[in-house]
């Protein structure tokens, strides 16, 4: 099942672009706690989509901002949550802990398919 990265059951999706290799991560979760990751699907332990919830309900800045885009080869983070599309270059301190729950799941390794 790949997950859309947009649609009435997505929760959260994440992407982080740019550096000097211009890589292009993107993580999506939906309600029930299934994500894709960089197109390889995941799931969540309730623990996890927890966490996760509790992260985003502390998420309060939803304008985007160029601040920080002067930097050569830097990285722009896109979070979309709760109908905001907000991008920046500077991760806001508010967003941390939700990034860092995202990025961890782009650190798993991948689960082989069942037979």
């Amino acid at each position: 099942m790949m997950l859309a990265f947009t649609g009435p059951d997505v929760l959260v999706t994440y992407e982080r672009t740019g550096g000097i290799a211009g890589i292009r991560e993107r993580v999506s979760v939906d309600s029930a706690g299934a994500a894709s990751v960089n197109g390889r699907d995941a799931t969540l332990k309730a623990g996890e989509m927890r966490g996760l919830r509790d992260a985003l309900g502390r998420v309060v800045t939803t304008r985007s901002s160029a601040a920080g885009c002067d930097v050569a080869d830097h990285f722009t983070y896109t979070l979309t949550y709760r109908g905001h599309r907000t991008t920046r270059c500077e991760v806001p301190c508010d967003w941390r802990a939700a990034v860092e729950r995202l990025e961890a799941l782009l650190e798993r390794p991948a689960v082989p398919a069942r037979r």
